[in-house]
């Protein structure tokens, strides 16, 4: 039997697109009884194909895919009051009253609104696309090739990941609001998602490093690379990656040349590298570069599309896709419990009025006004064994809704991202000096233990004995080795949450296999739809990070959800690769219902005529999108011209700040193409108080940013303490765990324990 906990929420879908469905989807997923409401022409997403297929008056693809298990129906608007009363969550991308007057008539409701802008401040009524959130929020400036225009990425994930930081922003209010019985707001901003998407915490790393982490455009090298018949894809980060790299292309005396350790060092000198490595993959075949890097744990993939990403060996064997009883192939539920069956999908259902909900009366319990104070999470205690991004987001999340989060690492082996540091690796305390490290981990403590040691393995034993959540983004394997495996945690407690988060899977062909969020990218088709239209893919470059991190905390709300159901720990599997899957879904049931294969478009869109513009300036760029004549119109209007060249002339001419604003105040949806640290001086981000400043025992004092969404109730500040420095709270947590300061002393004099790292590491 699937696990739904849910099945006690109603919640009622208003409005929106991809963002709102995606997030009711999400919730759907987990059981929760959802209901939209559609306009009397149907929702916008049923009339939509983005390969122009002809739909004959049926539903497109999409469309059933987000609304797979839910109930549809059209009402007047004079009749959502009833349906307001009963439902427990609406979920929209608007509120047609201020939120005071709706809590005020219905004190019970949680309200979820998914917006370009936020509901407040000085755009939040400006209009946007994917584009212009893109290029807002610093997430295009850096792909694509010097010289050429910024590159967005296809698809659409913008409304993707909106849709989920949502669900998990609900999902973790939802006991409160159950104890409570008082309604809360969560306003999520698609600017801040977007941000939160495409960099990892390029504010922070300004601050810290005074410089910008990134400020030109380049491909990561080795990345997508011809070969025999077709595309493949690498990932090297580490310096071990890149020596193992050079041995499998035959270039022992790039192995020589330390430089070459940095990646930021071979995308600049990528004039030099691409040829022999691309002399090298022509010769071969894409599947049988795959098996001899994975073998060597080299991070590499096939590129995967809409047409093959459904037959790829891994993916096949793990069921990860689903047929919908409309006939075509969709992906499945990005978690699972156990080994749970993977049941085929519930197509939506179509009500014929209000009284057909079937939604009883509830007793209300009375309130008193708005809910606040406690953090959420308060009092849920969660061991975090993850390293580089996706696994410590999914910690912090919880720990920003107040969850105790205690993140571990070895004296040997420390969490990987802090070998992007600021420092020479020469330098004492190099390990502390990693923005991105430092982004990705406050409001959790420290504890550096060497888990393969006896005494390192009886302690982790102990501290989990203690925890409700275990998150683990390790290669399977590791897991077991350390024996902190599902059989022996579940020993020690019974009732703990057990999220895994490898980058493919506990099971099948590609189990063992190294990953890293662009890999996902790569094997997932993200990739595919993204790059100069008719030329070689180009990865995303990270989303896939924050998209599993995200999933991850849904996965374990939810298991949390289901063990106050039960009353039983679980073991949930929640794989980088299923949040990528889901996100990239259009393509597939695209091809998997027409035959019709999308493409990379460069920044054009099949939906709607939009584009990059030169502006006067060096490196000076504006996207622009149309998604309708009215708005075309409306630009033509402002340029003077009769056509899109002389838009682009217009834009040529003119600053692209000055020029978005003028455009915006047509009701075009326009942007400045920025840096990701730019966004620093967005009014916007500041009116919504996005940016946060924190002090660090040794870094100092720097600017953090926030969660993209704020809840009426709170947190109303998410970074309330720095990451921990390694070690940090050592003593603290192990004598929680009833150690004595003599134990202690003997066991970090035994190297168990330690305030930093202990061995030589090679450079980012």
């Amino acid at each position: 039997m699937v696990a739904a906990p849910l099945t006690d929420l109603r919640v009622l879908q208003l409005d929106g697109g991809i963002e709102v469905a995606y997030c009711t989807r999400i919730l759907a997923d987990a059981g929760a009884d959802v209901v939209f409401v559609e306009p009397a022409g149907g929702h916008e997403l049923r009339r939509r194909s983005a390969t122009g297929a002809d739909l004959s008056g049926r539903s497109g693809p999409l469309f059933e895919y987000l609304h797979c298990s839910k109930r549809g129906l059209s009402v007047p608007d004079d009749g959502l009051a009833a349906l307001f009363e009963l439902a427990d969550v609406v979920v929209t991308d608007r509120l047609d009253d201020t939120w005071e007057s709706l809590h005020q008539r219905f004190g019970h409701l949680r309200a979820v609104v998914v917006s370009p802008f936020g509901t407040e401040g000085p755009w939040s009524s400006r209009p946007a696309s994917d584009l212009t959130l893109q290029a807002a929020s610093g997430g295009m400036a850096p792909r694509g090739a010097p010289g050429q225009a910024p590159l967005m990425v296809g698809g659409e994930p913008s409304y993707w990941f909106a849709g989920s930081v949502a669900a998990v922003s609900l999902l973790g209010v939802l006991d409160r609001t159950r104890r409570t019985g008082v309604g809360e707001l969560i306003d999520v901003s698609m600017l801040e998602t977007t941000h939160l998407e495409h960099g990892m915490y390029p504010v922070t790393f300004a601050s810290m490093a005074d410089r910008p982490f990134q400020s030109s455009r380049g491909v990561p090298v080795p990345g997508i690379e011809p070969t025999k018949d077709g595309w493949v894809g690498f990932f090297v980060i580490t310096g071990q990656q890149w020596l193992d790299f050079c041995a499998l292309i035959g270039r022992p005396e790039w192995q020589q040349d330390e430089s070459l350790f940095i990646a930021v060092e071979r995308r600049l000198r990528a004039g030099q590298l691409q040829g022999p490595i691309r002399e090298w993959t022509r010769q071969r075949t894409t599947d049988e570069i795959v098996e001899t890097a994975s073998l060597m744990r080299i991070p590499v993939a096939p590129i995967g599309s809409g047409e093959t990403v459904t037959g790829i060996d891994h993916f096949a064997a793990e069921q990860w896709f689903v047929r919908h009883p409309g006939g075509f192939l969709q992906p499945r539920r990005p978690y699972r419990f156990g080994r749970e069956p993977i049941d085929a999908p519930a197509p939506a259902q179509n009500l014929t009025g209000v009284e057909h909900v079937g939604w009883e009366p509830r007793p209300r319990q009375a309130h008193s006004g708005a809910a606040g104070g406690e953090l959420p999470l308060e009092g849920v205690r969660v061991a975090d064994f993850t390293g580089f991004w996706a696994g410590p987001m999914a910690g912090a999340i919880l720990a920003g809704l107040g969850a105790d989060v205690i993140h571990l690492e070895g004296p040997k082996r420390p969490d990987g991202i802090r070998m992007n540091t600021i420092r020479a690796m020469s330098e004492p305390q190099w390990w502390e000096w990693s923005p991105l490290f430092c982004g990705a981990n406050t409001n959790k403590r420290g504890l550096c233990i060497d888990l393969s040691a006896p005494e390192g393995h009886r302690a982790a034993l102990r501290l989990l004995g203690t925890c409700d959540v275990m998150f683990e983004n390790f290669s399977p394997r590791v897991v077991e080795q350390l024996g902190l495996g599902p059989e022996a945690v579940l020993g020690a407690n019974p009732g703990i949450v057990i999220v895994r988060m490898p980058a493919f899977g506990l099971q099948g062909p590609w189990r063992d296999r190294v990953g890293f969020a662009q890999t996902i990218e790569q094997s997932c088709g993200l990739a595919f739809l993204t790059g100069y239209e008719g030329e070689a893919p180009l990865i995303p470059n990270g989303m896939c990070d924050p998209l599993a991190g995200v999933h991850g905390a849904i996965a374990a709300l939810v298991a949390l959800a289901e063990r106050a159901r039960s009353g039983a720990g679980q073991v949930v599997e929640a794989p980088m690769v299923g949040a990528g899957l889901a996100v990239a879904a259009e393509q597939v049931v695209e091809y998997s219902a027409f035959g019709n294969l999308q493409r990379s478009m460069g920044n054009s869109s099949p939906l709607m005529q939009q584009q990059v513009f030169r502006g006067p300036g060096d490196d000076e760029w504006i996207a622009v999108s149309l998604p309708d004549q009215q708005t075309l119109r409306a630009a033509l209007a402002v340029s003077g011209g009769s056509d899109l060249d002389d838009l682009e002339r217009w834009c040529a001419a003119h600053p692209a700040e000055e020029a978005a604003e003028t455009l915006l105040t047509h009701g075009v949806p326009a942007a400045r193409v920025q840096w990701a640290h730019e966004v620093v001086d967005s009014p916007q981000l500041r009116h919504r108080e996005f940016f946060e400043q924190l002090d660090h025992p040794l870094c100092g004092r720097h600017t953090y940013i926030s969660w993209p969404a704020r809840f009426s109730a709170g947190p109303h500040d998410w970074n309330r303490t720095a990451s921990p420095t390694m070690g940090q709270h050592n003593n603290e947590i192990l004598t929680e765990l009833g150690y004595g300061e003599a134990e202690i002393g003997r066991i970090r004099d035994q190297g168990v324990i330690s305030e930093g790292v202990l061995a030589d590491q090679h450079g980012w």
